[in-house]
């Protein structure tokens, strides 16, 4: 089984006991402690640019014997032990196709690549750290790249230009905006494209429900029911 650093970049993060309920839990189900990079650990370029672009510093942060990094934003929620990830260069989720068809519109390059990860959650080697150093440079300029200031479409194009990405199953980066039918099976939770209120409600909601204990399968339907309830209401379906 190839090992991974599994990394959390969390400047700044509004509800430390959130944060440290997340880690630990993730510690508790996958057996690893997760290396949480904090304001004090940031490098000065990497705070002077946009905030989003601070996963291009990855591998700066990471012990120089680290040969795969496990990337997981602050805002997702551990449910489930990972199983086994294959050592590829570079491992993720496709997010909302929406956002897919959107860049292919404009942009030739997304209309060859026809997926578009979500960089929320992934498993990068090493050899893409060459990429990642790309990625630096582009945050120094602050300038907007596609039609925002977020690193996830250039960090498609830097990987999808040079390598194969292996594409995870949904349940990998389970994402509350788009991915709400494989909830209940998902192994990570994402509380990605919320208002931040929402987000960090939710999260507490899953907090006072899950504690630290793995969620088993025979509870899995009466566990998730309630919480999805509660946060999204009853018209879902």
């Amino acid at each position: 089984m190839a090992s991974y650093l599994p990394m959390m970049i969390a400047v700044d993060h509004p509800y430390p006991d959130l944060l440290k309920w997340a880690v630990e839990r993730f510690e508790v189900l996958n057996g690893k402690q997760v290396l949480v990079v904090t304001r004090d650990m940031m490098p000065k370029e990497a705070l002077a640019g946009v905030t989003s672009y601070s996963k291009a510093w990855i591998w700066d942060l990471a012990p120089k014997n680290t040969t795969r990094i496990l990337f997981w934003d602050f805002d997702m929620i551990p449910l489930r032990p990972l199983p086994e990830i294959p050592d590829v260069a570079f491992a993720s989720v496709a997010d909302y196709q929406l956002w897919a068809d959107r860049l292919a519109a404009v942009y030739p390059f997304f209309a060859r690549t026809k997926k578009y990860f979500n960089s929320g959650f992934f498993v990068a080697r090493k050899d893409t750290q060459p990429y990642f150093d790309q990625l630096k440079l582009l945050t120094a300029s602050k300038k907007k790249f596609f039609w925002n200031m977020d690193e996830q479409p250039l960090l498609n194009f830097l990987i999808q230009e040079t390598f194969d990405v292996h594409w995870l199953p949904e349940t990998f980066n389970c994402m509350g905006h788009a991915h709400f039918s494989v909830a209940s099976e998902a192994y990570m939770f994402h509380l990605a494209g919320m208002d931040k209120l929402s987000r960090w409600a939710i999260m507490e909601l899953f907090k006072l429900r899950l504690g630290l204990e793995p969620v088993h399968d025979v509870q899995r339907d009466e566990k998730y029911e309630f919480v999805f309830e509660d946060s999204r209401g009853r018209d879902h379906g």
